[in-house]
């Protein structure tokens, strides 16, 4: 029987530094998981975020995962992209060839 891990083969790419985190995830991915998974290593990293509530109780998946279409990209000459705050973090998702999160610690 043939068993498949429901996580990625690969690590998102991206750097950090002490205010600023930011990961690149090769498409298709699920926009909602990439953004819960960086702001977890967020939450891991800053001690003054806070792990209540729940990262996944905060990110509505449904909304977050239909926001981009295929065409958004393929037909304008800008990369979409959306703001949010959580808790003390500024957290931009940018789409396009990749799907880029930034979060932004004090912002």
């Amino acid at each position: 029987m043939d068993e498949s891990s429901p996580h990625r083969e690969s690590r998102p790419k991206g750097w950090s530094t002490d205010s600023l985190i930011i990961r690149e995830f090769d498409r298709p991915v699920c926009v909602s998981e990439a953004v819960i998974e960086t702001l977890m290593e967020a939450v891991e990293d800053w001690p003054d975020l806070n792990r209540s509530p729940p990262v996944f109780e905060f990110v509505d998946a449904d909304k977050l995962d239909g926001l981009f279409k295929t065409r958004a990209v393929d037909e304008t000459s800008h990369m979409p992209s959306v703001e949010f705050l959580f808790q003390h973090a500024l957290v931009t998702v940018l789409y396009g060839s990749t799907v880029r999160v930034i979060v932004e610690r004090d912002a």
